[in-house]
């Protein structure tokens, strides 16, 4: 199967969410806002966005200590990408051996979502370094995102989430309180409890 690309298409190793193995115990996800909702709307040259970007690698890092060595990233442009592209990073590093991405898409065409040519780029990146790609619905399904944030928390046994409060909720607040059911270990980056997010 593939996907299609700016230019051409990207080769993917499309894996069925039932035929999907993972060890539950080594795996985390990520959960997050929309580059909308960050500070500064994601934009990277600003010193809050780096902050934020900082603490996403030191918990990355601390899960990696912890034992985990997979990590399920949902493929949204905001948080999610943010979140894949530490992990990317970090396999890259070799004090971090045995690392693996997995992408968890809710549908075949949300690269659609991705609006910026910066994060299409960091999309497509985290699709080719991926050890597997799971789509988790289709497009005209009215309960895609939720179905997506399922499987990554039934797969997981930690989230790292990054969040902050909506008056209507959100899906990262509808996936933090179904990992917390689950009895996932949760960490989250309360943005609106960490002024250092939003420095200039």
């Amino acid at each position: 199967m593939t996907i299609s690309a700016e230019k051409g298409a990207v080769s993917l190793n499309i894996v069925d969410k039932s035929e999907l193995v993972t060890d539950r115990s080594v795996t985390c996800c990520f959960t997050g806002h929309r580059r909308r909702d960050l500070p500064f709307e994601g934009d990277v040259s600003k010193q809050g966005v780096k902050n934020l970007i900082s603490t996403i690698q030191l918990l990355c890092a601390h899960a990696y200590q912890e034992g985990y060595r997979t990590f399920i990233t949902g493929m949204a442009d905001g948080a999610d990408l943010m979140c894949g592209s530490v992990i990317m990073d970090m396999m890259n590093d070799r004090r971090y051996k045995g690392l693996e991405l997995i992408c968890a898409m809710p549908y075949e065409e949300q690269r659609r979502e991705v609006t910026t040519a910066e994060s299409r780029y960091i999309h497509s990146l985290l699709l080719d370094s991926a050890r597997a790609v799971v789509i988790t619905g289709k497009r005209s399904d009215s309960g895609r995102y939720r179905e997506r944030n399922k499987f990554m928390v039934e797969h997981s046994s930690a989230v790292i989430a990054v969040y902050k409060e909506k008056p209507r909720g959100s899906g990262t607040l509808q996936t933090i309180n179904m990992a917390k059911r689950a009895g996932l270990t949760t960490h989250v980056i309360e943005l609106d409890r960490n002024p250092q997010f939003y420095f200039e």
